[in-house]
């Protein structure tokens, strides 16, 4: 096998960082608010018509996952996540153009979620998986963490676009860069597999992968979906996905509105998540190849119980930023649980597809989680009651990690 001074397998976790941290998600999340806010104020829309978008594009991304499955375990992560980002390209162009109607407005968004889920990691587990083993999980990490590279760099840009050339330039500016930055940089860095390289997971030789690494599975689809631990896990990460969305999309009312914060402080609780966030996706990334993996799912239940709980609780900024910290390295760790869990426990020949339905699943709560939020808590007149019982709600999940056992051999 050929020496390499560093493991070819960290160019694809590089590749792969790039592809996430500049996907959809982050665009959304990090740019939807300047870029509606700017094309809402010319055109003379309302925040209840521009806010229609973010759950027609939510839903979009939703329906796309499942469907990303299958051509990234027949194609590849290199060329499905680089035909997803040209797709992205042609998405944001044609946002980019739209002329006041608010239906071409929606319809831009519903078109951009179908085509862009590849552009986030669904696209880069299955290469990651098969370069890394015992290192799977900080490799996952090291990449998805990316994503608040992106989240900070986005708006940032977007804002300057605005000013500078309106909000239509800014689009074209993005579009720019994904088709003439990301996309060769993901093309050049990222491989599929370790095996067409003449090389075996995490750099081993022969005799460490015959002596350290467990066989892999190499569930089919249908063989993963007759499982119990499929069906476990598909609910346990869709209540994670809807006690996530519950707090995120409300935090300004609970601390704004129930703990009397001021914005600017608001500001800070989610900044000081967002960083919580980052390292969270590369701390449990580690904690993953270390101890046996739903029991760091239950590390992460226990955080996100314990950060609703303050919030519940108190209204003293100190105590508030230290459920942001636990919060957001909870939101971190979930992120690479879903990746890693499918491959370990039903091996890398679906795993994109497996990876696909558990993300839908997650969103398919996350679509619940902040509707069902502000009904509670318009009932109980205020966040404390819904907080606390969302706390209550991660017994669920982790009663059904306890019941995993061990990964599949």
């Amino acid at each position: 096998m050929t020496k390499h001074a560093v493991f070819p397998g960290w160019r694809v976790v590089a590749g792969s960082g790039i592809g996430i941290a500049f996907g959809s998600i982050p665009l959304f999340a990090s740019g939807f608010g300047l870029l509606a806010a700017s094309m809402a104020r010319e055109f003379g829309w309302h925040q209840p018509e521009v806010a229609k978008a973010a759950t027609i594009f939510l839903l979009c991304e939703t329906i796309a996952y499942p469907l990303c499955g299958w051509p990234l375990d027949r194609w590849g992560s290199r060329k499905f996540a680089v035909g997803s980002i040209l797709a992205f390209t042609v998405g944001l162009i044609a946002l980019s153009q739209i002329s006041g109607s608010l239906i071409q407005f929606w319809l831009a968004f519903a078109f951009i979620g179908l085509i862009t889920a590849g552009t986030n990691v669904v696209s880069y587990a299955r290469a990651i998986s098969l370069w890394f083993n015992r290192k799977r999980g900080i490799a996952l990490g090291i990449a998805a963490s990316a994503q608040a590279l992106g989240s900070f760099l986005i708006p940032v840009f977007a804002q300057k676009g605005i000013a500078a050339y309106g909000w239509s330039g800014a689009l074209l500016i993005l579009a720019g860069f994904e088709c003439i930055v990301c996309a060769p940089l993901v093309g050049y860095l990222v491989r599929d597999s370790p095996a067409k390289e003449g090389l075996l997971p995490d750099g081993d030789t022969s005799a460490a992968v015959a002596t350290e690494i467990p066989a892999d599975p190499l569930m089919s689809v249908r063989e993963v979906l007759g499982t119990l631990a499929f069906w476990k896990l598909a609910l346990a990460f869709s209540v994670m996905g809807m006690t996530f969305y519950s707090i995120a999309p409300n935090i300004v009312y609970i601390l704004n509105g129930s703990d009397g914060l001021s914005l600017a402080d608001v500001a800070k609780i989610q900044a000081i998540s967002g960083i919580a966030t980052l390292f969270g996706r590369i701390g449990f990334g580690y904690l993953l190849d270390r101890i046996h993996g739903p029991w760091v799912a239950v590390l992460t239940l226990i955080c996100s119980a314990g950060s609703a709980l303050t919030y519940a609780n108190t209204t003293e900024f100190t105590l508030l930023a230290s459920a942001a910290v636990v919060g957001g390295m909870a939101i971190g760790g979930e992120s690479d649980l879903m990746p890693y869990l499918a491959s370990r426990y039903f091996g890398t020949r679906s795993v994109s597809r497996v990876f696909g339905l558990f993300l839908f699943t997650f969103f398919i709560g996350a679509t619940i989680g902040p509707v069902t939020f502000a009904a509670v808590s318009a009932h109980y007149h205020g966040a404390a009651t819904p907080l606390v019982m969302l706390a209550g709600l991660q017994l669920l999940p982790a009663l059904l990690f306890v019941s995993m056992g061990r990964y599949k051999q």
